[in-house]
């Protein structure tokens, strides 16, 4: 099953832009970069932290396991990467700076994440996805 690619609402669905109707991104692809979307807000967020990164992080292990690598999905993994490990640098920064750093790099995170979803557009189930029948 495969979902149109979009932007993740507040409750967390994401929902198809127009201009990227006819793109693709299989529903288990589509249902972890709304996780991590979550996950961006809350690290953004007052209560955001350590945890969040990981949290991130973890995600990410699970897309890269279910997905058969490509150049354009490598370097959009890795740009989100490293777009969330800047955005942490700003969430465990001494209070009172970090407030300028979070916007900025929210930003260049929420832009890497919409790269690697249109990267996603289309992908094909790796190898390991498809012996523990977690394939699309």
């Amino acid at each position: 099953m495969e979902v149109a690619l979009g932007r993740a609402g507040p409750d967390g669905l994401v929902r198809p832009d127009r201009e990227e109707s006819s793109r693709r991104v299989p529903l288990p692809l589509a249902t972890l970069v709304a996780a991590m979307e979550r996950t961006l807000a809350t690290l953004a967020g007052e209560e955001g932290g350590r945890n969040e990164l990981h949290a991130l992080r973890n995600i990410l292990s699970d897309l890269c396991v279910l997905t058969e690598e490509t150049p354009p999905i490598r370097r959009a993994v890795d740009r989100l990467v490293a777009a969330g490990d800047r955005l942490g640098e700003a969430v465990v920064a001494p209070r009172g700076y970090e407030r300028r750093w979070r916007n900025p790099r929210l930003g260049k995170a929420r832009q890497a994440l919409a790269a690697l979803e249109r990267a996603l557009a289309g992908a094909r189930p790796s190898r390991i996805a498809v012996r523990l029948d977690r394939d699309w």
